[in-house]
């Protein structure tokens, strides 16, 4: 059985939910077990879906999902010629 697939938009309100109740806990692995319940989610799975969110909006350092998107494009044509 392999990893559930969420939409884009339930990951959008899960990280748009943790960024706006992250205050109301004493730290952010707490906001993020709290919104991972709420969502049904993992709190790891939620942790990534926050840190690609950050570096989309270049506040972290990496590729951002549009990025990545184009590699993975790129690494399968490649493959497939």
């Amino acid at each position: 059985m392999g990893t559930p697939r969420y939409p884009k938009e339930v990951k959008e309100r899960a990280v748009r939910m943790l960024r706006e109740r992250e205050g109301e806990y004493p730290s952010q692995w707490a906001a993020l077990v709290s919104v991972a319940g709420k969502i049904g989610c993992n709190p790891e799975t939620l942790r990534f879906w926050l840190r690609q969110a950050e570096r989309d909006a270049g506040q972290r350092p990496g590729l951002a999902t549009t990025e990545r998107d184009r590699l993975k494009e790129d690494r399968k044509s490649t493959r497939l010629n």
